[in-house]
């Protein structure tokens, strides 16, 4: 029997281009920074040889155009940051620790791991399941993936993300990374298009969320927040508060801008754009002081 697995030391390789950043023009800078990290479409060969699901199953995993909704925010003096890998190759918006120690052979030290339920139904930082039910590896991985897909994909993204954050901070004495999302329509019995999840106000200014929230309603949608997304690892991570750092997830219905079973745009979707758009221009116009 092979011995378990030590976790590896996080190695950035530079030479990896695996995110986009794309910056405000000079003239034109905001203290804000979007975060899109599930909604790269570009699907490693060597990936997709070790699958045993279809492309189209994996597709359903993304956080599919939240890009493009975003597409024209940095003209708007807001950074933008987003994973171009997808989020069925390696969830950025989780703890690195948070690996199956089973899915790969040699297993790994499970002591050096964090067994979270996103863990245990499948949904670590590697995902094991594109969907309850649905393994997305026939076999277990080399151990080699874990090394090649922390150093290469997680780390460059999270570097990207706390170098931008600090840069905002000296900049405006202040920062505020909105972690964009989208989410299926949820079953209850009140409609709802938009989940503000600032970790129960841990992670946001409450003047903030509520301002947000209001710009939402007053387009019309139906906010709620908190339930039944709080706020992921990047939220809770990049959200201090007390440090003037500020971070809040928005987690949009699909169906706003999305046809549920092709996956492409719908008839909604410029609108949509439109008006996520023009709530980041008052939000940013904001004098928001921390």
């Amino acid at each position: 029997m092979k011995k378990n697995q030590k976790l590896p030391t996080l190695i950035l390789n530079d030479s990896m281009n695996p995110i986009g950043i794309h910056a405000p023009p000079t003239h034109k800078k905001t203290a804000f920074l979007l975060s899109s990290p599930h909604s790269g479409r570009n699907y490693p060969q060597d990936f997709l040889d070790l699958t045993v699901l279809p492309l189209s199953e994996l597709q359903r995993m993304e956080d599919r155009f939240t890009d493009e909704l975003l597409q024209n925010a940095p003209a708007q003096g807001l950074y933008l940051i987003q994973a171009l890998f997808p989020r069925s190759f390696c969830d950025v918006n989780r703890d690195w620790r948070e690996l199956d120690a089973a899915m790969f052979t040699p297993p790994l030290l499970e002591e050096e791991l964090i067994s979270s339920p996103k863990v245990k139904a499948g949904y670590g930082v590697i995902p094991r399941c594109a969907s309850p039910g649905k393994g997305i590896y026939r076999y277990c991985l080399p151990v080699e993936e874990v090394e090649k897909r922390l150093s290469h994909y997680w780390k460059p993204y999270h570097n990207a993300l706390q170098s931008t954050q600090n840069t905002l901070l000296q900049e405006f004495g202040f920062s505020v990374l909105l972690d964009i999302h989208s989410m299926p329509p949820l079953a209850q019995t009140r409609p709802c298009d938009i989940v503000l999840g600032d970790c129960h106000g841990q992670a946001c200014s409450s003047d903030l969320t509520a301002y947000i929230e209001e710009l939402f309603v007053k387009k019309g949608y139906h906010v709620q927040r908190n339930i039944p997304y709080p706020g992921g690892y990047i939220t809770s991570r990049y959200g201090t508060p007390q440090t003037n750092r500020h971070s809040l997830q928005i987690e949009i219905n699909r169906a706003c801008y999305l046809n549920l079973q092709t996956l492409q745009p719908n008839r909604n979707f410029i609108q949509f754009q439109q008006d996520i758009m023009s709530i980041l221009h008052d939000v940013t116009a904001l004098n928001f002081k921390p």
